[in-house]
């Protein structure tokens, strides 16, 4: 069972997982609350977001994020709408792509578990499960009740856990400030809370710390996303970014200064 913290060891370099490529699927869900207008993805739709990180030692900084959807990926046989994030911080810039499906239900970002041939040893893989995509959101929602988002788990002889979890929850609607570019505004948007669980081997390799994080965003009817706010670690894998399990202490904000919808 010590492979079991050789496996715990390897969760940091499988932020590679989350910065492009892969699947798809469909879900029964009831027929209230806010649908799937709240995530409009015309091709050349487009954002643009003031962010702002702060790190464990409290040092802050700012810059902005623009989103467009351009064109088309095929992988495996699927259709993917591209999602082109440009980051923008102290005058550097660095872009990323990447790939989702948006269903009548459902939105999913693809994942490249090819990273998993470099991190996990041959003799553990076959015990390990993962999601096969990013479900971000699943429509319609509704109110306190929750969609599982990502799950990496482990199962060797019978004994099962869940290594990472990501759960998303419709919360309800708030009122958002906005500072746009054509001026100060509010919008009514669904709010959801994203909880990211991690379960950390001990030196009993059946007793696991357990360490939790949270992240909110707010979605408005035919606009998207208009803010996200939380733990770093879990909205960098909704923004292009990938996800950094060793950096679970940073907090970012973003809020919506301007938008194209298509």
């Amino acid at each position: 069972m010590r492979k079991l913290k050789v496996l715990f060891i390897s969760l940091a370099s499988l932020a590679l997982l989350f910065n492009a490529c892969k699947s798809n699927s469909t879900s029964n869900s009831p027929s209230n609350g806010p649908g799937n207008s709240y995530f409009p993805n015309s091709n050349g739709t487009s954002y643009k977001y003031s962010v702002t990180k702060t790190d464990s030692a409290k040092n802050t900084t700012s810059g902005t994020r623009s989103t467009t959807y351009s064109g088309t990926t095929t992988l495996n046989g699927v259709v993917y709408q591209n999602e082109i994030d440009t980051l923008s911080f102290s005058g550097l810039s660095f872009v990323t792509n990447s790939l989702f499906v948006k269903t009548g239900d459902t939105v999913y970002f693809a994942i490249d578990t090819s990273g998993l041939s470099q991190v996990i040893p041959d003799s553990l893989r076959q015990y390990i499960t993962i999601s096969s995509g990013i479900k971000a959101f699943q429509f319609p929602f509704v109110q306190n009740t929750s969609w599982q988002v990502f799950n990496l788990g482990l199962n060797i002889s019978g004994f099962a856990v869940n290594l990472v979890s990501v759960s998303g929850t419709y919360i309800g609607t708030e009122q958002v400030p906005l500072n746009l570019t054509s001026g100060a505004t509010n919008m009514s948007a669904a709010k959801i809370q994203y909880t990211l669980t991690l379960k950390i081997p001990t030196a009993n390799p059946l007793v696991f710390n357990t360490k939790t994080y949270t992240a909110f965003a707010w979605m408005a009817n035919n606009v998207g996303m208009i803010q996200m706010e939380g733990n770093g670690a879990i909205l960098d894998a909704f923004t292009g970014a990938g996800i950094n399990f060793a950096d679970t202490t940073s907090n970012i904000t973003q809020s919506l200064i301007s938008y194209n919808i298509k």
